[in-house]
């Protein structure tokens, strides 16, 4: 398996980046999450999900302005951060598992859900939220009750 690059200084997707992490095993990740992920994966994902960056940044713990800062400078995601979005990525990565179509995953993402009284992925800010997210997944997937 190739190594997920997180200090080139090439630009990074969302996309190319999630599908990295699809094909990386638990401790590719870990170190990918304690290096850090270059702030153009985070643009990208807020333009993948259709939200303003400053609502983005927030989803995945950093101030609006940090992120403004991070951008400009070109300086690594810490590690919070990038664990919140590895963590979008790959809810994002089961949820295309479960509808098939990358696009209805996205949407079911971004669509209020009666059964989290909000967004799937807005849920994604906490490990909590996640679990509850991913409950929601398997329901779906395995006809179970929500």
């Amino acid at each position: 398996m190739a190594a997920i690059t997180t200090t080139s200084k090439r630009t990074e997707g969302f996309g190319k980046w999630k599908a990295d992490l699809a094909n990386a095993n638990a401790g590719t990740i870990i170190k990918l999450v304690r290096n850090g992920v270059r702030p153009s994966v985070f643009v990208t994902a807020s333009q993948h999900f259709g939200m303003p960056r400053t609502n983005f940044a927030k989803l995945i713990g950093m101030s609006p302005a940090t992120a403004e800062r991070k951008i400009k400078s070109g300086s690594l995601l810490g590690q919070n951060e990038t664990e919140r979005l590895s963590r979008i990525a790959l809810i994002e990565i089961e949820a295309e598992k479960v509808f098939g179509v990358s696009e209805m995953a996205r949407d079911w993402l971004t669509k209020v859900n009666a059964s989290l009284g909000d967004t799937p992925l807005s849920m994604l800010d906490t490990e909590t939220g996640a679990g509850e997210v991913r409950k929601i997944l398997s329901a779906v997937a395995y006809g179970g009750a929500v």
